[in-house]
């Protein structure tokens, strides 16, 4: 993969009223190849919103660098940078049309008018927004305001699109309808998105990679199946979707395998090497990989536990499961109506071996 931005060793703090500093990015390095969707995930003052303004030239570096294009832009003003913003708010300019809005930035250049009609007619057509040139700002849905937020972002023609959330303020039918466009959006013209996101099914949806930062740093970088089913510590694994967690330490350990003694009094063995016996662990396990009342004979950890709570989401149930020794456990299974456990009932969850994830490092 080309790296088409590169961040090294950045660092940033900012002051309080108080006198105090609060560091927002703690000697962060990033590269974001040509034509990635890269997401910043993480809650929020975690650093990510503040990295997205570095990047743009909207605050500095208090150390570190940033290249774009192999060039140090580290001290370029924000309009130099060969970088656009789309904004939370869109920040649109309601007394202007559709089309002004989006020829903004060619005007201020002074680009010759046919090539600025040109442009803006195919930045319209591109965000399917063709014929809506002269309408107003105040005459758009927010799905199209969004819309033209991108066609003025991308009419300069800039090698890296940042996004700040600008998905938060649709409602959640309009958002997801958003988050494919911009995905095949992104595909078509072929540059880079920087997208920062709270949202974990966003991030999990739209992305190449995520970063998933936290106080500050990048705590995992990786494809979004690596994070989800492979996350590095309990802060990530916590962070990207529903988990359950179980406290244990290694009783043996081989070349490629290791014995997990659970707190709750259970033993299973793991695929994973590298540990060393005595070492305190977690086992993750995701609620859509727990079987209820499996066959006879199952390998892996198995509860008994009475349904407490369920949730029914669309295609699946959630379930919550309250078990004597390994306190509540959630559940999301895909059965019809008739074969979803009611809150009362007595059932038995299992774990199949291959579906526990080992966490040793729990640093956030």
């Amino acid at each position: 993969m080309t790296e088409l931005l590169e961040i090294e060793h950045a660092s940033k703090r900012f002051a309080t009223p108080d006198g105090r500093f609060i560091t927002a990015l703690d000697d962060v390095s990033l590269s974001v190849g040509a034509n990635e969707f890269l997401t910043l995930l993480g809650p929020s003052g975690c650093g990510k919103t503040t990295l997205l303004r570095t990047i743009s030239g909207f605050e500095d570096l208090d150390s570190g660098k940033i290249h774009i294009d192999g060039r140090d832009v580290s001290d370029w003003p924000a309009h130099k940078r060969p970088v656009n913003t789309v904004f939370q708010k869109y920040a649109l300019f309601p007394h202007l049309s559709v089309a002004r809005n989006v020829a903004y930035s060619l005007e201020i250049a002074k680009a010759p008018k046919p090539e600025i009609q040109a442009r803006v007619g195919e930045m319209l057509e591109l965000v399917g927004l063709g014929g809506f040139g002269n309408r107003k700002i105040t005459q758009l849905s927010g799905g199209q305001q969004q819309r033209v937020a991108l066609a003025r972002s991308l009419i300069a023609r800039p090698k890296i699109l940042l996004l700040d959330e600008p998905l938060s303020a649709l409602d959640k039918s309009l958002r997801h309808k958003m988050q494919q466009e911009l995905k095949s959006l992104q595909h078509e013209i072929g540059i880079s998105f920087v997208f920062v996101t709270h949202d974990q099914e966003e991030a999990l949806t739209m992305s190449d990679r995520i970063a998933v930062l936290g106080h500050g740093k990048i705590q995992q970088l990786g494809s979004p199946e690596d994070l989800y089913r492979r996350p590095s510590s309990a802060f990530v694994a916590e962070f990207l979707g529903e988990s359950n967690m179980f406290d244990g330490q290694v009783s043996a350990s081989g070349p490629r395998d290791a014995k997990i003694d659970l707190v709750l009094g259970q033993s299973v063995s793991v695929a994973k090497d590298n540990l060393s016996e005595g070492q305190a662990i977690k086992l993750l396990i995701r609620p859509e990989d727990v079987v209820i009342n499996p066959p006879t004979g199952s390998v892996g950890l198995t509860f008994s536990g009475t349904v407490s709570e369920t949730y029914f989401v669309g295609t699946d149930y959630q379930l919550v499961v309250q078990t004597p020794n390994a306190g509540p456990i959630r559940v999301t299974t895909r059965v019809g109506f008739a074969q979803s456990p009611t809150v009362g009932a007595d059932i038995t969850l299992h774990v199949p071996n291959d579906a526990i994830h080992v966490i040793t490092d729990e640093a956030a």
